[in-house]
């Protein structure tokens, strides 16, 4: 599944590294770090239950590792309208119509040419 999602973004997809990958009965834990093609990078952390997506965090980082914009449901921020989906940015935290790997990668693609 996540081959054929970094296929359609061969071309934002630079490289991929350090992979984690776990699967034990009916959960499945997925990390990695994908490269991008203007030097940032995207940390990612999955967790699904099940098959569906119970948790995640995408984090976009410039070249020095510093937050572009970090997506993600944890329920630590019950004010946002779109809880427990919200986007962190260097300066404040706001609502977010990002649910899954396939929307930030989506854009991304659009930001980053």
């Amino acid at each position: 599944m996540r081959e054929q999602l970094f296929a359609r973004y061969r071309n934002l997809i630079t490289g991929i590294v350090s992979v984690d990958h776990r699967a034990r009965e009916n959960v499945e834990q997925y990390k990695a770090k994908l490269l991008l093609a203007d030097g940032s990078n995207l940390r990612v952390s999955e967790v699904f239950i099940d098959g569906d997506l119970v948790k995640y965090s995408y984090y976009w980082l410039d070249e020095s590792d510093q937050i572009i914009a970090g997506w993600d449901n944890a329920a630590h921020h019950p004010e946002i309208k779109t809880h427990p989906h919200h986007v962190h940015t260097s300066a404040s935290v706001n609502e977010s119509p990002i649910r899954n790997l396939d929307d930030v990668l989506a854009l991304l693609a659009r930001k980053i040419k």
